[in-house]
């Protein structure tokens, strides 16, 4: 018999029944059972074995819940920090949480058992049927598998019973743009600091990055959360553009094309803030309940706008960005102005060196709003002289003896004209010589050979058919790690483990770019990937040498040298 021939190629899986519904956009399918097999398989990250492609700021830090304001003031809060489990972590962290067990059902009461909320289909990773609180705490107690996945990343808890009930981490409070500088007289306030997260078993949320490049805090009230992090380096961030706007989003593993990614895991109890600008996926291998919120700092405002500008490239569409974001931008130069107005000579000193930093890119982002936009960038009415303000800026830091000195990061500012035509002034060229190549594939090969069973382009693993007919992939999924107890240390050799001099801090302790959050650009004859590569220093008509990850002759090469 003839054998037939069958093709390599990665398929696109579509849902025909939503096709007629919400159009093509929304109805490709996600090969989720895959990418989160991956993400629980992925392995610990080592940072002896980056080579020195990621710096200490960007691996995780495990700190004790008395010591995280200091640490968090001490680095800029630019590392991801875990706050593990114990009986008075919460109470030490400034969480505040109401008597008993909080539950889906108890959650319901609060809120209004009418109360309607919006749900993500885990297999489209887009918005899913809408469900009332009633609705879905059936479906919620229903047994697993359950079809179809549906998961609750945002439950706005403001307005809400659990307002005055919940309250976020005094870091938080004290870190948070909205806390310090939108004036209580101005409604309304942007709230997003409070949410619930609500997911079954088997969910899994790919890659994204929170609405304006906001900082996240999660504190985990029941079942297991497993996240992959990646740092925000220029090359990172290019990549992750690059996979936002490919149509093989779905089939593709963001992870495989980063580096120096980490993978944290939490249960009930433990707390995690994660810094904007890191793109993460999270697996759900049990049914979870999470409270969390976002916030922007002052400290990050550089890489915030950097955000910023990918949404507006990306044209992710209004619904899933953070709210009142310009005006917000305009009431922190305010409020800085006003500090350094009030302390000439000494206003620039209380700055931390990442808030000049900040201040800098903000100055040159809302020079540029002032510019194109008619509305002088939604500029609020306390503001009546918005040229005089972004100048009184300028002058106060030029006049900052450290001023001129980028000191305490490598970043320079991506910020960009809207229309993308112009590379912005202090834009950066990113070359990886053999040494640097080297130690990226050092630092990568290890997790690509652990998910490259996962991901091989043949067919099984992208059939819609064979992938609804088998339903103990998500059984899988939810036993793939042994979870009835967790190892002594279990990041001690992980990550960056900050110590106090007294005791170890182990002790006494969603720009979401989604599939469907995106505008379908107009065509044009420049592609994104043209422009991020113009950016970087490369022409786009030439072809891209790109690393790979497993390479047989850097490893004989290898091989050579222990031989000599």
């Amino acid at each position: 018999m003839e054998s037939v021939r069958r093709s390599k190629r990665q398929r696109v899986a579509v849902d025909y029944a939503r096709l007629d519904e919400s159009g093509f956009d929304d109805c490709v399918r996600v090969q989720y059972k895959q990418l989160a097999k991956a993400v629980l398989k992925w392995p610990r990250f080592y940072p002896e074995q980056a080579g020195g492609i990621i710096d200490d700021h960007h691996v995780v830090a495990i700190v004790a819940a008395e010591r995280l304001i200091e640490h968090a003031s001490e680095t800029g809060f630019r590392t991801p920090c875990i706050v593990r489990a114990s009986e008075e972590s919460a109470a030490v962290l400034g969480i505040r949480l109401p008597q008993g067990k909080m539950t889906i059902e108890s959650l319901g009461k609060y809120v209004g058992m009418d109360r309607e909320i919006d749900t993500i289909d885990v297999s489209t990773q887009s918005e899913g049927p809408a469900y009332t609180m009633e609705e879905w705490v059936k479906y919620f107690s229903t047994p697993s598998p359950k079809k179809p996945l549906l998961n609750v990343v945002s439950l706005d808890l403001a307005s809400t019973k659990l307002q005055n009930l919940i309250s976020a981490p005094s870091v938080v409070k004290q870190l948070d743009l909205v806390e310090k500088v939108w004036p209580r007289s101005q409604l309304p306030i942007p709230k997003v600091q409070l949410y619930a997260i609500m997911s079954v078993a088997g969910c899994y949320m790919d890659f994204h990055l929170d609405f304006g490049g906001s900082s996240v805090w999660y504190h985990v009230l029941s079942g297991r959360k497993v996240f992959l992090l990646v740092p925000p380096t220029k090359e990172n961030l290019m990549a992750f553009e690059e996979w936002a706007s490919s149509d093989k989003q779905g089939t593709v593993f963001f992870a495989e094309r980063a580096s120096g990614c980490q993978k944290v895991e939490l249960t009930a109890g433990d707390t995690l803030l994660l810094p904007g600008g890191w793109p993460h996926c999270v697996v759900t291998p049990i049914d979870s309940l999470v409270i969390g919120g976002n916030f922007l700092t002052g400290s990050n405002l550089s890489l915030q706008l950097e955000v910023w500008q990918m949404e507006e490239r990306l044209r992710v569409r209004a619904k899933f960005r953070f709210p009142l974001y310009r005006q917000l931008m305009w009431h922190t130069a305010l409020h800085y102005h006003k500090l350094l107005e009030e302390a000439v000579g000494e206003g620039a000193e209380k700055l931390s060196k990442w808030e000049k930093e900040g201040l800098r890119s903000l100055s040159r982002c809302l020079s540029l709003w002032l510019q194109q936009s008619k509305d002088a960038g939604e500029v609020p009415k306390q503001i009546s002289n918005p040229e005089s303000l972004v100048e009184g800026i300028r002058d106060y830091l030029k006049k900052d003896t450290a001023g001129s000195k980028r000191t305490g990061s490598t970043r320079g500012s991506c910020l960009s004209d809207l229309d993308n035509d112009r590379v912005a002034e202090t834009s950066y060229t990113v070359f990886l010589d053999e040494k640097q190549l080297r130690k990226t594939h050092s630092a990568n090969s290890r997790a690509a050979e652990s998910v490259k069973r996962l991901l091989d382009n043949n067919d099984k693993d992208f059939d819609v058919k064979g992938e609804t007919e088998s339903d103990s992939d998500e059984e899988n999924v939810m036993n793939e790690h042994s979870w009835s107890s967790r190892q002594p240390k279990p990041a001690s050799t992980t990550f960056k483990e900050v110590k106090h001099s007294k005791t170890a801090l182990r002790t006494s302790a969603s720009v979401h770019v989604s599939h469907s959050s995106t505008k379908k650009p107009a065509k044009s004859n420049t592609t994104v990937r043209d422009r991020l590569l113009k950016k970087l220093g490369f022409d786009p008509k030439l072809p891209l040498v790109r690393p790979k990850l497993k390479s047989k002759k850097l490893d004989d090469e290898a091989a050579q040298q222990t031989d000599q």
